[in-house]
């Protein structure tokens, strides 16, 4: 009784904290359990699990587990066993590390001195967890990629302590001799149906929102969103979606008849004719900034990513590479399949200036007439240029920049 009663005393402190108050609902939501038949903690996206021995079996105490406290209900706001089901199938460890990067940054940021939270400490003080500050501001998916970049190059993917064993589920050891001190229960999450899962997403995006309009009732001295949940609950356009929305608009190769929607190009002269529709590219340019500012924070490896992502997602006959700066490098052209391990993908030419203006010009000077071309960078420009071709300029960077010429999208 003593430990339950030094748990909630933890749980309630948490949910009236200024700090960690916006997460009352997720904490609410599901049922909690105090158990020895787990060896430390863990949550399918719903329910949780806590081992006492476990979390008050740090070197700093009530702290400590307050932290994995929060480090769960995080996994459920951010709803990572329904969302991130694909990642796990690429690497299991590796979106386990990513997840709780990106946990474990956002519970740094909120409470920065330590007031209520403190990563757990091994009493030989050692961190029990991952945390990399250059995470502070990534996606799980974008920290995933670049973690698992770092295990081809041959490196511990975002390790801080020794490498524990590989323990059920794909899980990475936890105990705080690994890279994580909780399980991941991506299996009782998948064991969910798809009206289950539906349900949940929406009980816990209701409960953020709930809490976010608390909050704002309560006005500028109640609680702090540092955490970043009202992002999570916000509709976002996927990109890809936009993607394909300007393609189906300007570049679809015509290959077949439909008589859904009438040619109207002779409809003047009261002849009703079929339109050709298609689900293939023709031509398209995929031109990757390399200039130097694509190297801070990753964006060139992002926008590498990108690339791959059009191609695996589209039919495109033929996709011409270039690589531009100040200057631009013409890396030849391939199919989608192609592209995907074409060895201009991994080796980038450029690092100088910034000027797209030079990729009209190669157009030019290799007679490629493409049906659109795709300008992946940061946006840090000052002439946009002039184009004769359809434009979309795909933009990695921490603030949305709209392009003055052509269609933006911002990559998240």
């Amino acid at each position: 009784m003593k430990v339950e009663r030094r748990f909630k005393a933890i749980k309630i402190g948490l949910m009236r904290s200024k700090e960690f108050g916006l997460l009352q609902g997720v904490a609410m939501h599901g049922k909690t359990y105090l158990t020895t038949d787990i060896p430390t903690a863990m949550t399918n996206g719903k329910d949780c699990w806590f081992n006492p021995d476990f979390m008050f079996g740090f070197a700093n105490g009530d702290k400590a587990a307050a932290y994995i406290m929060v480090h769960e209900w995080l996994h459920k706001a951010g709803m990572h066993f329904t969302t991130y089901r694909k990642l796990k199938q690429i690497d299991p460890i590796i979106a386990n590390i990513a997840t709780d990067q990106w946990i474990n940054n956002r519970i740094e940021i909120a409470d920065p001195k330590h007031t209520l939270t403190e990563m757990p400490m091994t009493t030989d003080g050692r961190m029990g967890g991952v945390l990399d500050l250059k995470y502070a501001d990534w996606t799980v998916k974008r920290i995933f990629y670049d973690l698992l970049k770092q295990q081809e190059e041959g490196e511990k993917p975002g390790e801080e302590g020794e490498e524990g064993e590989e323990g059920e589920n794909g899980d990475d050891g936890g105990g705080g001799n690994g890279p994580s001190f909780d399980d991941h229960d991506w299996d009782g999450a998948e064991e969910m149906s798809k009206e289950e899962a539906t349900e949940l997403k929406r009980d816990i995006t209701e409960a953020i929102r709930n809490n976010l309009h608390a909050a704002n009732r309560v006005g500028s001295g109640g609680l702090s969103d540092a955490l970043g949940l009202g992002e999570l609950v916000t509709p976002k356009v996927d990109w890809r979606v936009q993607l394909r929305q300007f393609l189906n608009s300007t570049c679809r190769k015509k290959e077949r008849s439909s008589w859904r929607r009438p040619n109207r190009r002779f409809l003047h002269e009261d002849i009703v004719m079929p339109t050709l529709e298609g689900e293939s590219i023709k031509c398209m340019v995929q031109a990757r900034d390399a200039s130097g500012s694509m190297y801070y924070k990753d964006r060139l490896a992002q926008a590498t990513s990108e690339m791959v992502s059009i191609a695996k997602m589209l039919d495109i006959d033929q996709i011409h590479v270039i690589d531009w700066d100040g200057t631009a490098e013409y890396r030849g052209v391939f199919s989608s399949d192609e592209l995907q391990n074409a060895p201009p993908i991994k080796e980038v030419l450029g690092g100088g200036g910034t000027d797209p203006r030079c990729v009209a010009d190669c157009l030019k000077e290799h007679d490629i007439r493409p049906d659109c071309v795709v300008m992946l960078t940061d946006g840090v420009i000052d002439n946009w240029g002039n184009w004769t071709v359809p434009v979309l300029w795909a933009i990695t960077n921490d603030v949305n920049i709209t392009a003055p010429v052509g269609k933006t999208i911002n990559i998240d």
